[in-house]
């Protein structure tokens, strides 16, 4: 474990191949703009029209908008390395947090308690080492 008061480097960015938006499913082929976000999220430029959108109180025209149910099947074997992806990266970003939260000496109750599991699962989840 670090020294108390030298929390650790975060995780490093890996970019994938390719790289779809997280939202709509979209390869960075098919949109204007890809803006990536931590932990291997990203977002096209049409789903940040969206939430402008929303978060401006009106209801954005969907009209385009094909939700995944209906997505081909290529498409949707496409997405499944990207998730993982995402997943991983989640994962190592969280590994980082808590690894950050050690060397400031917060406890593993604490940790566990924020995690909603015993101190016991927390310990046990992040104390060893990664292979």
């Amino acid at each position: 474990m670090p020294e108390a008061d030298t929390p650790p480097p975060p995780p490093l960015y890996v970019k994938p191949r390719t790289v779809f938006c997280s939202f709509c499913l979209k390869p960075q082929e098919e949109v204007s703009q890809m803006v990536a976000g931590p932990a291997n999220i990203f977002i096209c430029a049409e789903c940040v029209t969206l939430c402008v959108e929303y978060m401006a109180g009106r209801a954005p025209d969907r009209s385009s908008y094909v939700p995944p149910d209906k997505l081909p099947t290529e498409r949707l074997l496409a997405q499944l390395k990207p998730v993982d992806e995402s997943l991983q990266g989640k994962g190592s970003q969280l590994r980082w947090l808590v690894a950050t939260l050690r060397a400031r000496e917060v406890s593993w109750a604490a940790i566990g308690e924020a995690l909603g599991v015993t101190r016991q699962s927390a310990w046990e989840r992040f104390s060893a080492p990664r292979e």
